[in-house]
């Protein structure tokens, strides 16, 4: 995913996949889950669905809160997202002609997957490839998370696309290993080094040209195509209310005032609470949702006092941060941490 395109639509493979880790290994139910996260319940059926990426965020956040003691689920959770499921995209890279570019397409199109890091391809000598990530603004338990579902989500995808082949020469993650690598470890053939410098997916002399078995020069330009227009269609067509909330997200120090918030949208301020009112809303709502969200965020970590936390979303005094928190969820944020704890520790 890209912070910068959050109104891309995805398909619910992620979030199916997270449910049902919840329910058959967390013993969590779907609804209780959404509902204690704050995020919106998404409904599940036998029609697949299409979520923005914002709501997959918010959905992958919560999801990591609600396991953060079972952190062996990640990289099992990874290893089932598989290529096709990955709707336009995945039939982009199914049908690329060679692995080296199936996966440019993959890190060309990054707003229509579900990673929080950003993967770089890096061409080497003799057909080598590598895959360099980097990821910004995530809180250590989100880097954490993403790096191990990542771990099984690209092996499942290079498996996928290669027909159960992976020519990898070495993995390299910027975490400490998952508790249970040592039953994980059998899914590599290479070495996977972990607290590395950077996170690498180094491929083997001639990978970048191994042909894949579906390649199809006329459908890899038809789905392409159709990845492209998805990608601009999300960045034209998305509200302001919609760029105000991404923005916002993205803060994690000092909230936008309203003329800031005008100017980053290149909009008057006058023009930026009027464009929100004809969307429902109003800028100092949309401070306290940001607010709101990020203090829940803050207070899942134990190590943070509700001192730093109210300097952190934006309050000089922590009675003024208490009041607030309590006029936004109905309890105060001491009992709010200690009910989520208590969740986590059932969970686990």
């Amino acid at each position: 995913m890209d912070s910068n395109a959050l109104y891309a639509t995805l398909p619910d493979l992620s979030a199916r996949i997270m449910r049902h880790a919840l329910v058959s290994e967390a013993k969590i139910d779907w609804d209780d889950f959404c509902r204690s996260s704050h995020v919106r319940p998404v409904r599940f059926d036998d029609q697949a669905r299409e979520l923005l990426a914002q709501e997959e965020m918010l959905l992958q956040r919560a999801f990591a809160d609600c396991t953060a003691n079972a952190r062996n689920i990640w990289f099992d959770v990874g290893l089932r997202y598989r290529s096709i499921k990955y709707g336009e995209l995945g039939l982009a890279m199914m049908t690329a002609r060679t692995l080296g570019e199936a996966l440019q397409i993959a890190c060309r199109c990054q707003s229509l997957t579900y990673s929080l890091i950003h993967y770089r391809y890096a061409a080497g000598p003799n057909g080598a490839f590598a895959l360099i990530g980097s990821c910004d603004k995530l809180s250590d338990q989100m880097h954490v998370f993403t790096h191990y579902r990542d771990l099984g989500a690209i092996r499942t995808l290079v498996a996928d696309l290669m027909g159960g082949e992976l020519p990898l020469e070495r993995v390299t993650l910027t975490t400490p290993p998952p508790p249970d690598w040592a039953r994980l470890r059998r899914y590599f053939s290479c070495p996977v080094e972990f607290n590395a410098d950077q996170t690498q997916w180094i491929f083997l002399p001639g990978a970048a040209n191994l042909p894949l078995p579906l390649a199809d020069s006329d459908l890899v330009m038809h789905y392409t195509a159709r990845c492209d227009s998805m990608m601009q269609r999300a960045r034209d067509d998305s509200t302001i209310k919609g760029r105000l909330a991404a923005r916002l997200s993205r803060n994690d120090s000092e909230f936008l005032t309203a003329s800031e918030a005008a100017r980053m949208l290149a909009l008057s301020e006058r023009t930026l609470h009027r464009r929100l009112a004809e969307e429902g809303t109003r800028f100092s709502a949309m401070v306290d949702e940001a607010r709101y969200s990020r203090a829940r965020e803050l207070l899942m970590d134990g190590h943070m006092t509700i001192e730093r936390i109210a300097s952190a979303v934006g309050f000089a005094e922590p009675s003024s941060f208490s009041r607030a928190f309590k006029r936004w969820s109905g309890k105060g944020a001491l009992e709010y941490r200690r009910q989520m704890q208590g969740k986590n520790e059932r969970a686990a």
